[in-house]
């Protein structure tokens, strides 16, 4: 059962998309949990005037023109501020500036009174911000013709805006000063909200940056521009979803790296959260990403795909802590939209050809451990089979040493996760050093490893390494300052002098990270795909086994439990 999407839409946003009648749907879906919260979220309000006539307001504006209402309401941040409000967290002025917007653009005419906010700062939702200067009592606010006029008690202190366009009509005499809002039009005629004031925007990972100036505002919209030229030009596919989802975008101040970020929200989908990159084909990337989600987020609303909850115990390739199926799921569809970006990006040089293979191959890995979830319902294994079909549809042609690189670099994050996460059976690695000792053949089934998260940086980023290097001297003309000798030599192609080396440095510490993830790619580059496979799917055996048995070879070991695995 797909609930109010058809098959064919379910599997139109499987494949990695979804055309406009399906995200209609999603929006839709969107409106009716917020209707709902906002409700919800009003009655957990301390009761008083206030709430009694932001709701009658609500009501008259829904009467008017129910459409103004659901424009509101499809603001991402009230869906952060009705949470907060249903846990007790939060007062009723956002809600009476929520009516008050709606209300003035369905064009009632109306008069509200709210007390000064504690800061001087009123945010008026998707219009701008009133910083209050002077007046020290309630704040009114007085809706008529589709403007909205705001002051201090005082007709001459106050300011007149467009409703709409929150364009500012009459400053007053300066009691307060007004900051309108922002709009870009990437895709939509009806522009997307540059949402740098909104109190309630602050929910991602990474905090929001304070307002643009006007330079910073008006770098974006030429990016955002340029984006959206971009992708309707090599995906239109994706520009549906923009259109119909997208309602803001949200500043985040840049992390230290400088590299460019991004993020989504369940508690406010629809909008989404970034710190403004270089150029405009990099936030073309991270638009998609992030609509990936926002779509997938939408969808959950509408019908399960898996189970709520679970253990954290899949791997996501781009990271280095364990998942649980959700979070594997929302990271997989996402990458299969970044690897579609790749895909049309791939004839501009060795650089995107790379990135293509890499997240392609990623993305595949992510999804062969979906499709034996068990914690996936019957629809989720049917989405997970269409976004695999998709993925294994892309049999684009790529030259032999990026698609040699890419593979290295995603077998180097399986070896780098299994060592951080996972720990073997104490009594099954002993039955195999037994085993070993006495010429029995090895039962690897019989040494199951447990998940045991290690603390370590969520994202896989690596240095230095031999994948490092690889990646390196594909794109970079030699291996990076920090490389080993053995790093370089497996980069140059001297697979057999890496292998040793990286032997040599096991011997002297079994536990060198590098060195294990050196030995696997060394192990499949020399002709022993055997031994490979297990050093890279089962690396924490084959290094507590070595530990046990501190003489044994540890490439011989991966040899001799390929036997029995």
């Amino acid at each position: 059962m797909t609930g109010p999407l058809t098959a064919r839409q379910l599997a139109g946003l499987a494949a990695g998309h979804g055309d406009a009648d399906t995200i209609a749907v999603l929006r839709g879906g969107q409106l009716g949990r917020r209707r709902l919260l906002t409700v919800a979220a009003a009655r957990a309000c301390r009761d008083g005037p206030l709430v009694r006539q932001s709701l009658e307001l609500l009501t008259r504006a829904e009467h008017a023109e129910s459409a103004t209402v659901a424009a509101v309401l499809a603001h991402p941040p009230v869906t952060s501020w009705a949470r907060a409000a249903l846990g007790g967290a939060a007062d009723p002025t956002y809600l009476a500036t929520l009516a008050t917007v709606a209300a003035v653009r369905a064009g009632l005419t109306f008069t509200l009174t709210l007390p000064r906010p504690a800061d001087g700062v009123l945010p008026v939702p998707t219009i701008g911000a009133a910083t209050v200067l002077r007046a020290d009592g309630a704040i009114r606010l007085r809706g008529a013709t589709g403007t909205l006029r705001i002051d201090g008690g005082a007709d001459d202190d106050g300011v007149r805006v467009d409703a709409r366009a929150g364009r500012l009509l009459d400053a007053g005499d300066g009691g307060i000063e007004w900051q309108p809002a922002r709009r870009t039009v990437p895709f939509d005629p009806a522009g997307v909200l540059v949402d740098d004031q909104d109190p309630w925007r602050d929910c991602y990972h990474r905090p929001s940056a304070p307002r643009l100036d006007d330079a910073g505002a008006a770098r974006l919209d030429r990016l955002a521009a340029g984006a959206g030229q971009w992708l309707r030009e090599h995906l239109p596919a994706h520009v549906d979803a923009l259109a119909g989802l997208l309602r803001s975008l949200v500043p985040l101040r840049p992390p230290p790296s400088g590299n460019p970020v991004s993020a989504t929200s369940r508690d406010a989908l629809g909008a989404i959260a970034l710190s403004v990159p270089a150029d405009a084909q990099t936030l073309a990337l991270l638009l998609v990403h992030e609509a990936q989600h926002t779509k997938l987020g939408a969808l959950l609303d509408l019908v399960p795909l898996h189970c709520e909850g679970g253990p954290a115990r899949y791997r996501a390739p781009w990271r280095l802590d364990p998942r649980p199926v959700g979070a594997l799921l929302q990271g997989a569809y996402a990458h299969l939209g970044v690897a579609e970006v790749w895909r049309q990006r791939r004839h501009e040089g060795t650089a995107a050809a790379f990135e293509y293979a890499y997240w392609r191959e990623q993305t595949i890995r992510a999804v062969r451990q979906l499709a034996g979830a068990t914690e996936l319902t019957e629809v989720g294994r049917s989405f997970v089979t269409d976004m695999a079909r998709t993925l294994h549809g892309w049999r684009d042609q790529l030259d032999g040493p990026v698609e040699a690189a890419a593979r290295d670099v995603a077998d180097a994050g399986a070896v780098r996760w299994g060592l951080a996460n996972l720990r073997p059976d104490p009594d099954g690695v002993a039955r195999l050093a037994h085993a070993w000792r006495h010429g029995v053949p090895p039962a690897l089934d019989g040494a199951p490893s447990t998940v045991v998260p290690a603390p370590a940086r969520p994202a896989l980023t690596v240095a230095g390494g031999p994948e490092a290097a690889v990646r390196h001297r594909l794109l970079g003309g030699g291996g990076p300052h920090q490389s080993s000798p053995s790093d370089q030599a497996y980069a140059a192609g001297n697979s057999e002098d890496a292998l040793a080396g990286y032997r040599r440095r096991l011997a002297a510490d079994s536990g060198e990270v590098d060195a294990w993830v050196g030995l696997a790619l060394a192990a499949h580059r020399t002709g022993q795909p055997a031994a490979a496979r297990v050093l890279t799917h089962r690396p924490e055996v084959v290094r507590a086994l070595s530990q046990t048995l501190v003489d044994a070879d540890p490439l011989a070991l991966a040899a001799w439990l390929a036997q029995g695995s």
